[in-house]
């Protein structure tokens, strides 16, 4: 078996492992051969060390997947085992954890020594189990979704939950990654290890919160939400009133309504002047997490060639940058 993720190293992780290997059929006792990691925060990889001694108690060892004579014949140098299109080292220096995981050197551990998958590799388990990874930073720059071909099923991790919205740290990314796994239900990343393309529909399996049965469909309501708020972003920096709406001072934020008018008569804001805008009627003390999503949506219209930041000093805080719309975007609302 395949373990994806490790949680976050609480007690009752392990018992809730065991009684889920203790409940697959067959006669033999369902063990897990490989761990692999969706991305580098604590929920997910905070359990290792557990997972490690609980398999090592019961003397069950990580290790690579079989692999067919035509992989073994397309071995392209020594110390390296071809496996589908993951290309695993073998030598003493590399990672005998059989713990996988798409790198990211700031984040990762040293001690755990992750073997390192990237994007499109396949990893093939057995002949009942086929994982395509597919890199899908946003929320993180090392997050990988993975798509079970057998089973024609999605796992998410954080990109899309079960319930709610996810948050990011690189919104572009993110909606790419979005993108992408919706037009992988449409076949454009192509066939899986030789098998076809991914059906028009699949099921999400997300890190957290229930099963998803319509997997495009969420994920067509992510897309649908993200660019809406933009759309409020862009509407409110539009708007030529420089009245945020909203008490000055909430006590739980910089709140600096400075404003700038601009040369087609738009008034420039902070981010805390949109959120007080577009957040009027949530309670103040959100009004803080909700600037740190309103300035990843003002950096994404910057990169985007959608918006500027304005004003005639140098400020050092970033919530205190006065964002005004070019131009060309204000001609275009």
């Amino acid at each position: 078996k395949v373990l994806l993720d490790t949680g976050e190293g609480i007690p009752e992780y392990i018992p809730l492992l065991q009684e889920a290997l203790d409940r697959e059929p067959g006669t033999e006792r369902a063990t897990i051969s490989k761990v692999i990691c969706s991305h580098w925060h604590h929920d997910h990889v905070g359990g290792i060390q557990d997972v490690l001694s609980f398999l090592a108690a019961r003397n069950i060892q990580l290790h690579n997947p079989p692999t067919s004579a035509a992989d073994a014949s397309s071995t392209a140098a020594p110390n390296h085992v071809a496996k589908g299109l993951v290309d695993i080292d073998t030598s003493l220096s590399s990672a005998p954890t059989g713990i996988f995981k798409f790198p990211c050197p700031d984040r990762d551990d040293p001690e755990t020594r992750f073997q390192t998958i990237q994007d499109r590799d396949i990893i093939k388990v057995d002949d009942q189990t086929t994982l395509l990874t597919l890199h899908t930073p946003g929320h993180t720059s090392d997050h990988c979704s993975f798509y079970l071909k057998e089973e024609n099923t999605l796992f998410t991790a954080d990109c899309v939950l079960g319930q709610g919205t996810a948050v990011f740290e690189d919104l572009g990314s993110y909606i790419r990654s979005l993108e992408r796994q919706l037009n992988f239900s449409e076949g454009s990343i192509g066939s899986v290890g030789g098998g076809g393309d991914a059906s028009p529909s699949y099921k999400i399996y997300p890190g957290h919160g229930p099963i998803i049965e319509d997997g495009p469909a969420k994920i067509r309501d992510y897309i649908k939400h993200r660019f809406e708020r933009e759309r409020q972003v862009l509407a409110v920096l539009s708007s030529t009133n420089s009245n945020t709406g909203g008490d000055e001072d909430t006590g739980s934020a910089k709140t600096s309504t400075t404003t700038t008018a601009t040369g087609n008569g738009a008034v420039g804001k902070t981010a805390m002047d949109i959120v007080k805008v577009i957040y009027q009627a949530y309670p103040v003390n959100l009004h803080l997490p909700a600037q740190h999503q309103i300035l990843l949506h003002l950096k994404k219209l910057e990169e985007d060639g959608k918006v500027k930041r304005g004003g005639e000093q140098i400020v050092e805080d970033i919530e205190d940058v006065v964002w005004e719309l070019l131009p060309q975007t204000q001609a275009n609302l």
